[in-house]
């Protein structure tokens, strides 16, 4: 009996060949090690391109994470985080797994910005049972709450779910979304309607063979002529050797290489090629490195 993902995460295999593995004009570093007693440090720091023309557009963005579990009984799992960002911001995080009941996930987080005095919180819970999946999430800022609740059900590989937000200072609900889909073994088949009708989002996922992962993407948005596409591939050609392609119908070619040195170090090179401008200077390329220990 298995259980159905989040409604955030419906048609996540499709998008991921898309998003992940490319890091187009940055060059990004990533580091994390965990200590002999379980807790976690992360840090990040990403140097964002630019033309030359904005000085703001080539500054180093970083953030450092720890996170630590502080309650490990029975079923019940207690871990808590803190991330402090460059953008001189505080985002402390705690999560529950199993509270009281299983599979019911409850996480209060908090973000607090010194120099402003901005805060924000919020509370996320997540319940999961066979052919079911709820979120409920909560979010409180000065000018008012927002809730946001979803639901997912899914039944012999056909899944259908949705996403409601309600603004407590507009007294309306601000998006409605709607997905439904089929999964396999191999492929998956997802379709959505998004904010209203607005725009209308479809992907096929497939797993064609062990090293080759292929995917398509439509959107359609209300009132326009035509619609954007694009396709993707991720293949694992050897051991520690990832090769990343997608292209769209904006006419942008993106590629990626990605190397494991070792056990613990990985690079990767990307590129973003503009098919219809080859002559101009708006193609962008992108460094990544990660270490973990």
């Amino acid at each position: 009996m298995a259980i159905p993902p989040c409604y955030a995460d419906l048609g996540k295999s499709s998008s991921d060949l898309f998003s992940k593995g490319f890091n187009f004009g940055d060059v990004k570093l990533d580091v994390s090690t965990t200590s002999s007693s379980k807790t976690t440090f992360k840090a990040s720091a990403t140097s964002h391109g630019g033309d030359g023309t904005d000085g703001a557009s080539r500054r180093v963005a970083g953030n450092l994470e720890v996170k630590r579990e502080v309650l490990r009984s029975g079923n019940l799992d207690v871990s808590l985080s803190s991330k402090w960002a460059t953008n001189n911001t505080v985002n402390s995080t705690l999560t529950a797994n199993n509270l009281g009941v299983d599979n019911l996930k409850v996480t209060l987080e908090g973000n607090f910005a010194p120099q402003s005095g901005k805060h924000t919180g919020k509370v996320k819970t997540a319940y999961k049972r066979p052919y079911l999946h709820v979120t409920d999430d909560v979010l409180v800022k000065k000018d008012g709450v927002t809730g946001s609740l979803s639901a997912v059900v899914k039944r012999c590989g056909f899944y259908a779910g949705y996403q409601a937000t309600y603004n407590q200072a507009q007294a309306k609900l601000s998006d409605s979304n709607f997905a439904v889909g089929y999964s396999a073994c191999d492929f998956t088949l997802h379709s959505s309607c998004i904010n209203h009708g607005e725009k209308f989002r479809g992907s096929l996922f497939h797993s064609v063979n062990p090293k080759l992962d292929m995917g398509v993407a439509l959107e359609w948005a209300s009132g326009s002529d035509g619609a954007r596409f694009g396709i993707a591939s991720r293949y694992s050609c050897t051991p520690g050797v990832t090769l990343r392609s997608k292209f769209n119908s904006e006419g942008e070619l993106g590629l990626s290489y990605k190397q494991q040195l070792n056990s613990s170090v990985d690079v990767t090179m990307s590129a973003m090629i503009d098919t219809k401008a080859l002559t101009m200077p708006t193609h962008r390329l992108g460094l990544g490195l990660d270490f973990s220990a």
